[in-house]
């Protein structure tokens, strides 16, 4: 994440959650919980978990309140590069069983071969290279570990992207009496993300049986992969 970037979270933090229900809808949450669901299905006994970009740590307290009712023994880890973000999450995470952790997604501070799954919700169109971090998930899961990613982008169909840029004009308009800065950025965001270059990047990195699987007239994705021996 460039120094700009963490730079508008540190502005952004306060209002993070605010704006994400706003520019869902308030669908966000439900997303998160369909990622949640994809990452407790594929987990065997005492599974490891690193939730990278963790924000305001919604996903990671999506994944552990669905482990602890599945009854799946988990370790959970929470990464951000943003400091005020994670100060909020901490404190979200109450006295779960949560380690967090100041970090980058470009140099992951763990060992090789070290989770079984990682999770990324909304942040990967926020990171300066994907083929570094393709590479860095790559390294940090272990063999038969798997990825669950969910971000947002424009959908395919041309309908539906004429409606969601008309909306992203609306949202630019409400920006400015907010922080105009901030919202340019995230609808810019979403504008370039490609999901398309993203799964090809990760196929390239080694990952296998690569997937991904629209949300809500295609605004959000989740994509999965495997590291196979």
């Amino acid at each position: 994440m460039s120094e700009r970037i963490n730079f508008i979270f540190s502005k952004i933090h306060k209002n993070y959650d605010t704006m994400n229900r706003i520019m869902s809808f308030g669908i966000d949450v439900r997303w998160r919980k369909i990622a949640a669901e994809k990452v407790i299905e594929g987990l065997g006994e005492n599974s490891r978990i690193l939730d990278i970009a963790t924000g305001t740590g919604d996903l990671a307290l999506a994944i552990y309140d669905l482990a602890e009712s599945s009854n799946k023994k988990i370790e959970l880890y929470a990464m951000d590069m943003n400091e005020e973000m994670i100060e909020i999450a901490k404190k979200k995470f109450g006295n779960r069983e949560i380690s967090v952790m100041h970090g980058d997604a470009l140099k992951i501070p763990y060992p090789d071969n070290f989770f079984d799954v990682v999770s990324v919700g909304f942040g990967t169109r926020n990171f300066d290279d994907l083929k570094i971090f393709s590479d860095e998930l790559m390294r940090v899961l272990k063999y038969e570990g798997f990825f669950v990613i969910m971000d947002m982008a424009l959908p395919n169909k041309k309908y539906q992207r004429m409606f969601f840029k008309f909306y992203f004009h609306i949202m630019r308009f409400w920006g400015h009496f907010i922080d105009r800065e901030s919202y340019e950025w995230l609808i810019s965001s979403i504008e370039h993300f490609d999901f398309e270059k993203f799964k090809v990047i990760l196929e390239k990195s080694g990952f296998e049986n690569v997937r991904y699987n629209p949300l809500n007239f295609g605004i959000t994705y989740v994509i999965v992969g495997e590291k196979v021996k």
